[in-house]
Parts: structure tokens; sequence; C-alpha cells
């Protein structure tokens, strides 16, 4: 949480903006339809162990909500993007070790994540990590909303 207990806070927007009310109110209007899509991407590919899509929501989500000042929810969507590729590398070395040719697509997958630790495979915290994402995002939203209708 940031100050007085709210989720967002727009003190970088503000500062970015010049203190600019119509483009402040441009970036969360745009932040606002934007999420949507982000949490229906993280539900659906937590729910597929799509650890490669995971990820990629999860940074792409991080440099829009730490814009809206969400500090905790850019450090949770921070952990679920490292955690993903730890499975991620988990599940392709699993294959590999059993002699399974890898796709393409898992080649090249392989290449982006075969350098990252064994040891931040950490699936126990991807659903909490997941859930406060996704229970987070409605309340920023409404906060949002009720910021628009000040500005």
């Amino acid at each position: 949480m940031t100050q007085k207990g709210k989720l967002t806070d727009l003190s970088y927007l503000k500062e970015m903006s010049g203190n600019d009310n119509s483009i402040i109110g441009e970036m969360i209007e745009i932040f606002i339809e934007q999420i949507p899509e982000f949490t229906g991407e993280v539900s659906s590919y937590f729910e597929a162990h799509d650890w490669n899509r995971l990820g990629a929501v999860a940074h792409k989500a991080k440099s829009s909500v730490r814009t809206m000042g969400m500090e905790s929810i850019g450090e949770c969507l921070e952990k679920l993007e490292h955690y993903s590729k730890g499975n991620l590398k988990s599940e392709l070395q699993l294959k590999k070790d059993k002699g399974i040719e890898l796709s393409s697509e898992d080649e090249k997958n392989w290449n982006n994540v075969m350098h990252e630790p064994l040891s931040d495979i950490k699936l126990d915290y991807i659903p909490e990590l997941v859930s406060t994402f996704l229970s987070s995002c409605p309340l920023a939203v409404n906060e949002l909303k009720s910021t628009l209708q000040e500005l």
C-alpha cells in the first residue's frame, strides 16, 4: 500500500507530466483499459502452467503498474516474472534429461532461461503472487476511476 492506505500513488505520473491533468487522465484511462487484458492473461497462463507467457505478461504489466505508483504490485509482478522463468527452465531441463527433442519454440525458450538459477523454482509462491495481482487490480482501478472524476 502507498500513502493513506491507497494502492496507487500518482506522484511519478504527476512529475513526468508536469502535473498536466489531461495527460494524467489519459494515462489513467489507458491503464484502466489495459488491466482486463493483463488480468485475463495472467489468469489463463497461470491455469495453463504456461510459464513463458506468464513471465512475459508479468514483465509487460510491471511498468504499467509502476507508472501508477503501485510499487508493491510491481514487486509482485517482478517476482512472478522471475519465478516463471525458473519453472520454465525446470520443465525444459526435465525434457532434455529424458532425451525428449525440444521443439523450435522450446529451443528458443531454453536459450532465454538456460542461465536462470534452478534455486529460483518456487511454484509455491506463484499462486499467491497471481492472487495478489488479481485481487489488487480491481481496487486500484476503482481508486483511479475516483481520481479521474476529481481531475
